[in-house]
């Protein structure tokens, strides 16, 4: 089911990241790396007005708070890994929605770069299957 979800996340990341290339052309903006691109879709997450359609429902704001209270006692690297298996184990909301719980600005910040490049790779992966 989880591996579900990531496809379901990838193919929408797919969506986004076509959608942001035509709007850097459209605006006249220089071509940026692909990967950057990436990063920027998944800073875009916790304000995308859509986001790919969870298989399960997402993590309830009490499960997030919780989670949260359980990475903050872990080292940093830790709790960017947790965030990161969230996202692979539930969904992109979810783990967001945990990320934010922390209110870290700066764990938030790695979260984000983490996790572009851990769907960059699975980007990467999914288009040498088809």
């Amino acid at each position: 089911m989880a591996q579900e979800q990531i496809h379901e996340d990838i193919k929408w990341l797919e969506e986004r990241l076509e959608a942001k290339k035509r709007e850097l052309v459209a605006s006249g903006v220089e071509s940026k790396e692909e990967r950057e691109i990436v990063k920027d879709v998944i800073k875009e997450v916790p304000t995308a007005t859509t986001l790919p359609p969870p298989a399960r429902s997402t993590i309830s704001d009490d499960d997030a708070k919780k989670t949260s209270a359980d990475l903050q006692e872990k080292k940093h690297h830790e709790i960017i890994e947790g965030l990161v298996n969230v996202a692979l184990s539930k969904d992109l909301a979810s783990a967001f929605k945990v990320a934010r719980s922390l209110n870290n600005p700066h764990l938030m910040d790695e979260f984000h770069d983490t996790l572009a490049d851990k769907y960059y790779q699975k980007l990467l992966d999914a288009r040498k299957l088809k």
